[in-house]
């Protein structure tokens, strides 16, 4: 589904009105988007540079998953 506003995340509004379980895909493109919209010095490009054990890295995994997931 797409989201009316650019705001909010189209995962975001699919997980919620299907009630589905958040895919890796949409889990992953979530905490991209959280963590480039953290702060305004970041690059979404650098996501993909980040370590898979980084506290950034991490903290915008599980803040994505619990958007997606409500746990």
């Amino acid at each position: 589904m797409k989201s009316a506003s650019p705001l909010v995340a189209d995962e975001l509004v699919t997980c919620v009105a299907t009630g589905a379980p958040a895919t890796c895909d949409q889990l992953t493109h979530l905490a991209a988007r959280i963590w480039a919209e953290g702060a305004q010095h970041r690059s979404a490009f650098s996501w993909g540079e980040l370590p898979a054990g980084a506290a950034d890295r991490v903290f915008a995994m599980r803040s994505a998953a619990l958007a997606l997931n409500g746990a």
